[in-house]
């Protein structure tokens, strides 16, 4: 009997060091990015050693594909976005509601607006590792972005063309988010509390209609 509660204690210990290294590793590559992300300050953070990101992960890789993993998960999960919603409305309030959601990381810092951050990072330089990984779990924001574009398009749009403009679309709120701090200051001096960031979802709504809608 002791020999079991012992071995259910090692094994809680050892889910709690996994859990913590990885709620850890999203502040630090949501933060850095993967390539920034220092595997120091992220064993600091979860108050754990290297030899627990190899024994757990094998590794930071193996650490950032389980990091991925729980922020598709959430994302998908915590239906911050419905799909459905998108489509009931209007194409212009469906595309506003885009924009507002992925925009949220400039005045939110809960677990959701970490993960997209991290999408920020990779949008600038993605890393292998992100490159593999969305090839089997494209992310969330490139497939809302097609489902919000569709609307603006023909049904027999060609692929090629959906696909342009809906990378093009899940850049706008991306960019801002990731070049936040560079743009609060001069010569820029844009502001990013809730009032600001809704100036900044409707002249972004007003130029990507423009650009859906002319071309």
């Amino acid at each position: 009997m002791q020999t079991q509660d012992k071995a259910r204690g090692v094994s809680r210990a050892s889910e709690a060091t996994r859990a913590a290294l990885i709620k850890a590793a999203v502040t630090v590559f949501s933060g850095h990015g993967y390539e920034g992300g220092s595997v120091r300050l992220i064993t600091q953070r979860a108050q754990a050693n290297q030899a627990a990101i190899n024994y757990h992960f094998g590794g930071k890789e193996g650490l950032y594909r389980a990091v991925l993993d729980a922020a598709a998960d959430a994302l998908e999960k915590e239906s911050f976005l419905d799909a459905e919603q998108l489509d009931r409305l209007p194409p212009e309030e469906a595309l506003r509601l885009y924009l507002r959601q992925f925009l949220s990381p400039l005045v939110k810092r809960d677990r959701v607006s970490q993960y997209l951050r991290l999408y920020t990072w990779e949008s600038m330089r993605p890393s292998a590792v992100f490159k593999s990984f969305v090839e089997a779990r494209p992310p969330r924001i490139f497939r809302l972005a097609e489902r919000v574009v569709r609307r603006f398009l023909p049904e027999d749009a060609a692929r090629e063309e959906i696909a342009i403009r809906s990378v093009w679309l899940a850049q706008q709120p991306i960019f801002f988010v990731r070049e936040a701090e560079m743009l609060a200051l001069a010569p820029f001096g844009m502001t990013f509390d809730a009032a600001g960031v809704e100036r900044l979802v409707e002249r972004l709504a007003r130029l990507s209609l423009a650009g859906l809608r002319g071309a």
